[in-house]
This record gives C-alpha cells, structure tokens and sequence, in this order.
C-alpha cells in the first residue's frame, strides 16, 4: 500500500472515529440533561427558602404544636442533592466504560486482533503518525475496569496511578484499600477522558466535513 492511499484510509478512519466519539459525547451530555435540570431546581428552591427564611417568612425546621421537629429542610435538600448526585454518578461511569469500549473496539478492529493490548495499542497509534496520551489513555482504562468489575487489581493500579480519582478522604478514615467505592470520575475527569480519545485516535483530514 503506497504512502497516500495509506494516509486516504487513514484519513477516512479518522472521520469515522472522530464522528463516532463526539456522537458519543453528544448522548452523554443528552443523557444528563434532565438530571443538571434538577440540580438547577434543587439551588433555585433553596435560595427561595434563603430568603424566605430571612424575611421571616418560613423557617428551616417544621414542628409541630408540641415543638417535635417533623420536617427538616436542609436534610431533605442534602438527601435530595446526594440522590441526584448518585444519578449523575452512574451516568459518568456509563459512558467513562463506553468511551473506553469505543477506543478498544476501533484499534482492535484495525489491528485485526481481538483482545485489545495497551501497549500494542500505542505502538500501532505511534506508527501511524498519531501521538496517543498514554497517561490519560491508561487512566480511562483503568478506571473503565474499576466501574465495571469494582473488584480486581485494577483499582490499586488506578490508584497508583491517579490516586486523585479516588475519595482518600474516605478511605483513609476507614482505612480501606482503593476500591469502586471510592471510585470519583468528576464532570472535569470525563471531559478529559473525551478529549484524550480525540486527541489521540486517527484525525479528519482538513477539508473534510
């Protein structure tokens, strides 16, 4: 195969690829979308009890005629905000394990292997010209296989790692290993995660829509 149908077919995977990852981003954000809603509903309601308790209008404790609280409004706001927390928690794990599905399933596909191989992986994306983000490549692997399996030597190696994307706060206080758990994929983490797959998968070659 001459050096231009090799970059032609290149190119051709790169608008493939490239498509298949922001098509994935766009179901992420879609996915999410109700639940950020509701996140936005949840401040809005407390900033209006705020005032309202502040104007004397309403207070953050109900009681009854003999003074026993029967509704707390900042617990109900905080077990509230931990649920929609959980939701968007799920949702992130979702599509950290797709992301990486993606990445593994186009190489494989390419190599004409079927399991996939990290360091493979980078030699082969090397050879074509493409400069793959191993650090971040290898942290969204690890941490697609602590989201999937929770259990197994991936989340020590996660840790070792990016111990970052872990709550140490809790796990310190209980003195546990790294584990699903504790496992912390932030909005800013899987935005990371997206860009490093663009970044480090085939390109589209200028010109092509």
């Amino acid at each position: 195969m001459s050096q231009n149908t090799t970059a032609t077919v290149v190119a051709l995977w790169g608008w493939r690829f490239q498509h298949q990852v922001i098509e994935l981003k766009n179901a992420y954000e879609a996915a999410r979308v109700e639940t950020d809603r509701d996140l936005k509903r949840q401040d809005a309601d407390w900033e209006e009890l705020e005032r309202k308790v502040a104007a004397g209008e309403a207070s953050f404790i109900e009681e009854d005629d003999d003074g026993q609280v029967i509704y707390d409004h900042g617990d109900a706001a905080h077990e509230r905000a931990h649920e929609t927390e959980m939701v968007l928690r799920l949702i992130r794990e979702a599509f950290t394990i797709s992301l990486h599905h993606l990445l593994e399933r186009e190489i494989n596909k390419r190599m004409k292997v079927r399991r996939y191989d990290e360091s493979k992986a980078y030699i082969f994306l090397k050879g074509l010209g493409l400069q793959p983000d191993e650090p971040l490549l290898t942290a969204l692997r690890l941490t697609a296989n602590v989201a999937k399996h929770s259990e197994g030597s991936s989340a020590q190696q996660l840790y070792n790692h990016r111990p970052d994307l872990f709550d140490t706060t809790e796990m310190q206080k209980f003195s546990h290993p790294p584990g699903y758990e504790y496992l912390k994929i932030t909005d800013q983490t899987l935005s990371d995660f997206f860009d490093a797959v663009r970044r480090s998968g085939p390109q589209r070659r200028k010109g092509w829509a």
